[in-house]
């Protein structure tokens, strides 16, 4: 017998095989695995598979050398006489390579595995050499082990199922499904889960497929669910669908019907209803109650700071509420102040400026030019403020956040006043100065330093407004008052308390004080400490007075609220109540049906004329007290949508070209003298309307010009927009100026009669604060331009635009073109053209009523006249053609004025005083070019002819209507003779 070797696979040689050579050795099969001496090869193979994997590789040898009898031809699967089964073995074993004696053990074509019938095989198998006679090898066994496929999907044992289910009821199962699989191994076999088919549906379904619901179910929402679902075995595999019919039975549950779930309301639509048609249902099984209480509540905590009060910024609702002009604003706006750049701001747009604290780094320290740092005795200190919880760090005491705080510039560390958030508490620090005591004992007494107030409302994360307000000139037990959101704060023992400290000495240590906004500084450490971290807007200081609990209420004041108007149509036994905020409605009963009739009239109502858009949360609260016991029923909640308001229409005219001579700047000219603005909530009905025809721009435009002058006029009789106006003007100079110069001059009394603020950069001029229409308008028409070298001015423009809710609604640009006119050498006038205006002058004169001109016995007399008539027109018309060359040399172009059809001659305009109403309708009919500016209308060209209007930049407002004349039809021209 030759030796057994594991063999690599090799390329089987292409030379033939002999066949004369003797096989003189049997072939040997090896292998690692070996049981009762012999060779054991163990196999696996899924049911659906035709290859055996073998562990490890069938092999077999052959000790002969030469010719066929060293090769491996043939693998045979030994008979085993107590198994006759064996012969229909669905094996069969393929040698791959002759020279190793590879071999693979496959299913025969035809046969297929089954692991449920026949999970395992084994027999023995022989290998036989290519010699002739063919010699075979001692025996092998090998082991197979058929693994089962998840053959069979899952069966459900039912068809359908169905079910009742009870309204309101929570099931911990409302019924059980059940599948089977068909397959004999474990994991097939087994059914791993159940699945629901149907997606948002209140129920769910579990591995053990009981069937819940997850909510209480609602019948007038839904009468049936037909649900599907699947069961999945541990293989993986899912089975057919089946039907759930799951049938909703009505259960009797008090409570609200016919509440609309999202409430739209319009702007300037006044009140809306809530509760029309709603009907509070009560059943008998629950109670008769002796007394049913509803609470609606209108919440805002989302919009601004908890309600659509943010019309305008924080400094335009102080001056509309009447606060002190003496109150200094800590945190003014970066655009304003510079030393206020490092704190973060958020646009400001949709409600005042909000300022950022970050409670590590960022503090704002307040320049002492800006304000005097001591407060002394009567002050008042308000803010908004949005803290959180306090953040205790590294297991240390809570720190003291410092919304204000001055304290000593060097040297040392104390603090004279602050106001700061320590924990849950808001407490003011106010030592006595040193120049407030009368007497040295005074100084060893302990007088009130520190007023401590616990309240919620610090660490709400929500917006309040905090006011202190501090009057200690006449020792009054009531000296210090705190204001949150509007109202008193009522102390007691539990929630507020005062600790005495001692008077602060003058030192010599300290040279100045420094005060801080969002941190405290330390004067010995020389840096910050106690940084605040929240969000805070508008922090005024009002000293040596207070402020008046009646502003206090106006800067809290809700645009928006319930609303109700039928206490004088209640029944006895009946009672409603409002909260301050007009926030929250309460109705108390003895009916249902009161309940239900009073519920109809609560409304909403927001007094904005463009209020802030999106949704607002109505809760329903219900109980009933039932002999002594109270239910409550679910809480209800509803959306009332304010719906987005239509921009309005927002516009400036104007005659938008100036042209003047140039000494007329250096003396200021009024360069927005004629200027409107007009405000409307709804856009002008058929503003582009053409009547069908096909015209030109400039047609459209005046066309546009006459329906915007019309309106204009009605203007003053029109009921306006209560809460529209204006709190930002801007004028840009383009290119900016050159201050050295040039400037504009603000009317500032006026200003400050208005309690207007502004600002002047070389770029322009901004106008803040909320104020009328025409006081705007007053204001801008009085801005005056200067320019003290005219004489190197050709042109300037300037770009006027307001807004109005802190930039929510932005006007129309007007561009204002100012053009200066210089001196130029008359040229030498043409004989001919004089030559025919003096003809055309005498024959005019002809025609005219002079007094002795055509007298009897005069014609001597009239010949001289004549003469002087003749040589003074000649002047005249020198003059006029000299200001006519002037005029072209300047635009280019002549403007032309006739003064009656039968004089044929050309007046000079710069030598006429023209006064043009421009609220007449025919103001915007000029032949100069000369137009007011309308929205996407102001790129006109840079040549356009100016116009000629006014007194040089005076108004013309208030002069009378000029008389009518002969000239050409809408000329009604007013002439001024002492220019004669």
């Amino acid at each position: 017998m030759g030796i057994i070797t594991i063999s690599i696979l090799l390329v089987l040689s292409n030379h033939a095989i002999g066949t004369s050579e003797v096989n003189r050795f049997k072939p040997s099969i090896w292998s690692k695995l070996m049981e009762h001496d012999k060779p054991t090869f163990h196999g696996e193979i899924k049911e659906n598979e035709r290859i055996v994997q073998l562990k490890p590789e069938l092999l077999a040898s052959d000790s002969d050398e030469v010719g066929a009898a060293k090769y491996i031809c043939n693998y045979i699967i030994a008979k085993n006489k107590r198994h006759p089964k064996t012969q229909s073995l669905p094996f069969e074993i393929i040698v791959t390579d002759k020279l190793t004696g590879a071999a693979e053990i496959r299913v025969k074509d035809g046969e297929k595995l089954n692991f449920e019938e026949h999970p395992v095989y084994k027999f023995g198998i022989v290998a036989e050499d290519c010699g002739t006679p063919p010699k075979q090898s001692n025996k092998a066994y090998v082991l197979i082990k058929v693994l089962d496929v998840d053959e069979f999907a899952p069966k459900f044992e039912n068809d359908t199922y169905f079910a009742n289910v009870e309204e309101g009821k929570m099931y911990d199962s409302i019924l059980e499904i059940h599948a089977s699989d068909q397959d004999e191994s474990e994991p097939y076999k087994t059914i791993c889960n159940y699945e629901l088919l149907t997606p948002g549906v209140p129920f769910e379904i579990t591995p053990q497929g009981v069937l819940k619901n997850k909510e209480p179910l609602d019948y007038s929402l839904h009468r049936n669910f037909i649900l599907g679902a699947v069961a999945i075995d541990c293989g993986g595999r899912r089975s057919d669908p089946v039907y759930i019919n799951l049938a909703i039975t009505e259960k009797c549950h008090s409570g609200w019907s016919g509440l609309e779930d999202v409430i739209k309301y319009r702007a300037g639509s006044g009140q809306q209803r809530l509760g029309e048609g709603a009907s509070l249902k009560l059943c008998d099984s629950d109670c008769k109650p002796a007394q049913v209480n509803v609470k609606l509540t209108l919440t805002t905590k989302h919009i601004g700071k908890g309600c659509d009060r943010d019309t305008y910024s924080v400094n335009s609702q102080r001056k509309l509420c009447g606060a002190s002009g003496d109150s200094v604003d800590l945190l003014p706006s970066p655009s304003t102040a510079d030393w206020a750049h490092n704190i973060p701001t958020d646009d400001g747009h949709e409600m005042d400026q909000v300022f950022s604290f970050d409670g590590q780094s960022n503090a704002l320290e307040v320049p002492e030019s800006v304000f005097n740092h001591m407060l002394h005795k009567q002050f008042t200190i308000s803010a908004w403020l949005r803290h959180g919880e306090a953040q205790q760090q590294n297991n240390s005491k809570v720190p003291k956040e410092h919304i204000l705080c001055m304290s000593d510039g060097d040297g040392m560390n104390r603090h004279h006043y602050g106001l700061y958030i320590h924990g849950e508490k808001l407490i003011l620090l106010l030592r006595i100065e040193a120049e407030d005591v009368e007497t040295e004992e005074d100084m060893k007494v302990f007088k009130p330093a520190e007023f401590r107030w616990a309240i919620p409302q610090v660490t709400d994360d929500r917006w309040h407004h905090f006011a202190v307000s501090v009057d200690l000139q006449e020792n009054k037990d009531d000296g210090v008052r705190l204001y949150i959101d509007g109202k008193l704060f009522v102390t007691n023992d539990e929630n507020f308390e005062i600790i005495d400290d001692w008077p602060l000495r003058r030192t010599k240590k300290v040279h100045g004080t420094k005060l801080v906004v969002g941190a405290c500084w330390q004067g010995a450490a020389n840096t910050f400490s106690h940084y605040y971290k929240g969000y805070m807007a508008g922090l005024f200081v009002l000293k040596g007075k207070t402020e008046s609990e009646r502003v206090i209420k106006c800067l809290n004041n809700c645009k928006e609220n319930l609303d109700f108007h039928a206490i004088s149509d209640m029944s006895s036994g009946t009672s409603v109540s409002f909260n301050s905020e007009m926030t929250e409605f309460t109705i108390n009963s003895r009916s249902v049906e009161e309940v239900n009739r009073l519920m109809g009239q609560v409304a909403y109502v927001n007094a904005r004329t463009y209020p802030t858009p999106g949704y607002r949360t109505l809760t329903i609260e219900t109980s009933l007290i039932c002999e002594g016991q109270t239910v409550v029923l679910p809480l209800l909640e509803k959306k009332i949508l304010v719906e987005e308001q239509q921009e309005p229409v927002f516009v400036i005219t104007g005659y938008s070209n100036l042209t003047r001579m140039v000494y007329e700047f250096e003396r200021g000219l009024r360069v927005f003298h004629d200027i409107h603005i007009f405000a409307r909530s709804q856009p002008l009905e058929d503003m582009d309307d053409t009547d069908g025809q096909d015209e030109t721009g400039s047609a459209k435009v005046a066309k546009l010009a006459q329906k915007l002058s019309k309106t204009l006029l009605q203007q003053s009789t029109d009921q306006k927009d209560d809460d529209f106006m204006i709190d930002e003007c801007h004028v840009k100079a383009d290119p900016p100026l050159n201050l050295f110069i040039e400037h504009l001059s603000l009317p500032t009394h006026l200003m400050e009669i208005h309690g207007l603020e502004w600002s002047e950069t070389n770029d322009g001029v901004v106008i803040r604060n909320a104020d009328t229409i025409p006081n705007y308008e007053n204001v801008i028409r009085n801005i005056h331009y200067y320019h003290n070298k005219p004489e190197e001015l050709a042109n300037r423009t300037l770009t006027l635009y307001c807004s109005s809710q802190n930039q929510r609604f932005i006007s129309t640009k007007f561009i204002e073109r100012l053009v200066a006119v210089h001196q130029a050498p008359p040229p030498v006038p043409k004989a001919a053209n004089i030559q025919s205006n003096v003809q055309g002058i005498h024959q005019s004169l002809k025609t005219s009523n002079i007094d002795g001109l055509h007298a009897p016995g005069a014609a001597s007399s009239n010949l001289g006249m004549v003469a002087i008539i003749v040589v003074c027109v000649g002047f005249l018309l020198f003059m006029i053609v000299l200001g006519v060359i002037r005029i072209r040399a300047a635009h280019r172009r002549t403007q032309v004025v006739q003064v009656d059809e039968k004089q044929e001659m050309e007046w000079d305009n710069s030598a006429l005083n023209i006064t043009i109403n421009p609220m007449e309708q025919e103001m915007f009919e000029y032949e100069d070019g000369a137009r007011p500016t309308f929205p996407e209308d102001s790129d006109s060209d840079e040549d356009e002819e100016s116009s000629m209007q006014g007194d040089y930049g005076d108004s013309t407002e208030d002069e009378e209507p000029a008389p009518q004349g002969k000239g050409p039809v809408g000329n009604e021209l007013e002439w001024d003779h002492t220019s004669f």
